[in-house]
């Protein structure tokens, strides 16, 4: 398990690299009532999109390599080399496009904190990572490390489930530290919230750019 793990990990940290979902964590933590239910909601939608995408991608790959050769195949180097480039161009656009739907929702949200139900904020954890490309697209190599791996299936799951938790990190360590130390995280919430805000496009662009270079390469790497 030691080795699948080392390779899934790097992935892992930089599919939780998510500017968005962070930023609307914090905002509905920022709310002014039933701000843990909200969040909760929102941890809730993230992570139902998040499963029913992995479990997509895991079909999806034991079909397109249905037996575990252990040998280099031009199917892994398409699969890392594809998600290096979707990443680059991802990267790309990051620099000249207009804010994304993903990046207009903290305003939406803040207009409707006073009157939103608390199932809404599901929708919303729901839609931020829909929008989250970044993360999805790092979700998709991790993913098939893990079902191309000739380690045990028990193994496997392990893996899979610290992959699922870490992705999650941007919309549930908020709550978690809120659930742990109440009113006194809200300074760390608010500083993390400013610095995330100035710098959202800057972090995206810079995972992208990295994890693209890091894909690319290691496609090339598992050329037969």
């Amino acid at each position: 398990m030691g080795s699948l793990l080392v390779a899934v990990l790097p992935l892992a940290l930089g599919a939780a690299v998510s500017p968005t979902l962070l930023a609307l964590q914090l905002l509905v933590l920022s709310g002014p009532t039933h701000r843990m239910a909200r969040a909760w909601s929102l941890v809730l939608g993230s992570a139902l999109v998040l499963g029913v995408f992995s479990l997509l991608c895991v079909t999806a790959l034991q079909r397109i390599r249905p037996h575990h050769s252990g040998h280099k195949s031009a199917t892994d180097a398409a699969v890392l080399i594809g998600s290096g480039v979707l990443l680059g161009l991802l990267a790309l656009r990051s620099r000249i496009r207009r804010p994304t739907p993903g990046e207009q929702q903290p305003s939406r949200i803040t207009a409707r904190l006073g009157t939103a139900s608390t199932g809404w904020f599901v929708g919303v954890g729901a839609l931020g990572m829909v929008v989250n490309f970044s993360t999805l697209l790092l979700v998709v190599p991790a993913v098939h490390e893990i079902t191309h791996s000739t380690a045990p299936a028990a193994d496997q799951i392990v893996v899979f489930a610290v992959l699922y938790v870490i992705v999650l990190l941007p919309v549930l360590a908020p709550v978690l530290l809120v659930t742990v130390m109440g009113s006194g995280s809200d300074r760390i919430l608010d500083a993390t919230h400013q610095w995330v805000n100035r710098n959202a496009r800057t972090i995206a662009t810079v995972i992208e750019v990295v994890f693209a270079v890091y894909l690319v390469v290691k496609g090339i790497r598992a050329l037969p």
